[in-house]
């Protein structure tokens, strides 16, 4: 069996990491179903898309002739996870403002609003992982499309921020242990930004999905997930979205704890 590379050994770490995050959220989810909102349901689908990912990439490398569609499937997986991770957060600041500012009607108009726009980028990010494989020699189209959802990821932050915002002035309005998991959240807002502007420099890091054709800017160059320097990708592309996940799983359970 071939050994594991750099991003092989990242990717088992990975599923160790994630699967408690799974269950405490599993656990969660199963008790309350959709009634506190979808934060621990999204957080669930979240770590799932990590272990899957992780163990594509790990099955891969340990075949002798392995199939690339493992390695589309995972790469896909990890630009798609991130819109996940994203409505996650909607869900704990709509969880933190309940029977408080989330009843109001034009919070929830903005919650739908940051929602549509993790569905557009979701869907964005499916194709053009997809686009310049052997599903779709498209290069050019998925190169536009890489960049373009990478835009509105950082125009999703954007609005996270802002309804972080508008969160905390209702804080007066609000339990104070539901302001412990608002803070968690804000707390969580920093990993979530260096995430997405990992996704925005690697989608200008290459031209194709693999890294086979790198930007001549060799800074760039090092950002891309496939082909470029492993140690940004641990750090900026895994590290601390698993951060932020950690900090929702805690502060989420804290909150639960002290109002089951």
């Amino acid at each position: 069996m071939p050994a594991l590379d750099e991003r092989g050994k990242i990717a088992a770490a990975q599923l160790a990491f994630y699967v408690p995050i799974a269950i405490i959220s599993l656990l969660f989810f199963i008790r309350y179903l959709f009634s506190n909102d979808g934060g621990w349901f999204m957080l669930l689908i979240f770590a799932l898309i990590r272990i899957v990912g992780g163990a594509l990439i790990v099955a891969g490398e340990s075949m002798t002739d392995p199939s690339i569609d493992l390695f589309i499937a995972a790469y896909l997986l990890f630009h798609a996870g991130l819109a996940i991770l994203m409505l996650a957060s909607i869900g704990f600041i709509s969880l933190a403002g309940y029977r408080s500012y989330s009843d109001y009607y034009s919070v929830r108009r903005l919650y739908f609003f940051a929602g549509g726009l993790a569905l557009v980028t979701l869907g964005l990010s499916i194709a053009a992982g997809l686009l310049g494989t052997h599903v779709n020699p498209d290069v050019t189209t998925g190169l536009i499309l890489r960049r373009v959802s990478a835009g509105v990821y950082g125009a999703l932050y954007l609005v996270l921020v802002f309804m972080t915002m508008v969160a905390w002035s209702h804080r007066y309005a609000m339990r104070s242990y539901r302001r412990k998991l608002l803070a968690g959240v804000t707390l969580a807002l920093p990993f979530l930004g260096a995430r997405v502007a990992y996704e925005f420099l690697a989608s200008w890091s290459s031209s194709d999905p693999f890294g086979n054709e790198l930007s001549s800017n060799p800074t760039l160059a090092k950002f891309n997930p496939v082909q470029g320097d492993w140690i940004p990708y641990l750090v900026m592309g895994l590290v601390v979205e698993f951060v932020a996940a950690l900090i929702y799983a805690v502060f989420g359970a804290m909150l639960h704890r002290r109002h089951p």
